[in-house]
C-alpha cells in the first residue's frame, strides 16, 4: 500500500500553518529579536525529488512535521514548504531544524540548523540563542548521505551559473572537431 503525504502531514493543519505562519512570526518578535530569513549557512543543499517523497524520507528517519513552527524566509523565491525537527529523545535539548523550499515540483532547498528544543528549553528557543547553521547544515548533509538521497550543495545562484555555462557552450562543444 502507497504511503500518501496525509500519513504525516494531514492537508488541513498544513493549509492552516500556511495561514497562520506569518502571525506566528509577528507574535515571536514581541518575545524577542529572533532571526527568520534563512541564511547561506544553513544551506545543506538541493534535493531533486518530489515534496512527498523528501517528506515521507524524513519520517522514516525520525523527523517530525512541525506545524507551529515559525514562518523562516528564503533570501530569494518561494515560502517554506515544510518544517521539520529532529530530536535524539522527546526531551533532549537540542533539537536539528530542517526547512524545505520548493523551487520547483522535483527540486526542493532544505536549510538546517542547530537550536535548543522548544519543549525542554522554550524561552532560549523563542530568543533563538546557540542556533548552529553550519553544523545544523552539515548534519543534514550527512543525514542524505547516510540515506543515499542525491542533493546538489552549490547555492542557487553558482547552479545558475553553470547551467548558463553549459547552455552557452553546449552548442560550441558540439562544433568542435577532435
Amino acid at each position: 500500500m502507497r504511503e500518501t503525504v496525509a500519513d504525516f502531514r494531514p492537508d488541513l493543519p498544513y493549509r492552516i500553518r500556511h495561514l497562520i505562519g506569518p502571525w506566528l512570526t509577528g507574535v515571536a518578535r514581541l518575545v524577542g529579536q529572533p532571526e527568520f530569513k534563512l541564511h547561506r549557512s544553513g544551506y545543506a543543499g538541493t534535493v531533486e525529488l518530489p515534496r512527498d517523497e523528501l517528506e515521507r524520507e524524513l519520517t522514516r528517519g525520525g523527523f517530525a512535521w512541525g506545524p507551529v513552527s515559525w514562518y523562516h524566509q528564503p533570501a530569494v523565491g518561494s515560502d517554506p514548504d515544510g518544517s521539520w525537527t529532529f530530536r535524539r529523545a522527546p526531551l533532549s535539548d537540542r533539537q536539528l531544524h530542517v526547512i524545505l523550499i520548493a523551487r520547483a515540483p522535483d527540486r526542493i532547498d532544505v536549510y538546517a540548523h542547530w537550536e535548543y528544543s522548544w519543549l525542554r528549553h522554550p524561552i532560549k528557543h523563542a530568543r533563538q540563542l546557540g542556533i548552529d547553521r553550519e553544523a545544523g547544515s552539515a548534519t543534514m548533509r550527512k543525514w542524505l548521505d547516510r540515506r543515499d538521497v542525491d542533493y546538489e550543495s552549490n547555492s542557487r545562484t553558482r547552479r545558475k551559473v553553470g547551467r548558463a555555462v553549459r547552455r552557452v557552450a553546449a552548442p560550441l562543444l558540439g562544433r568542435v572537431t577532435p
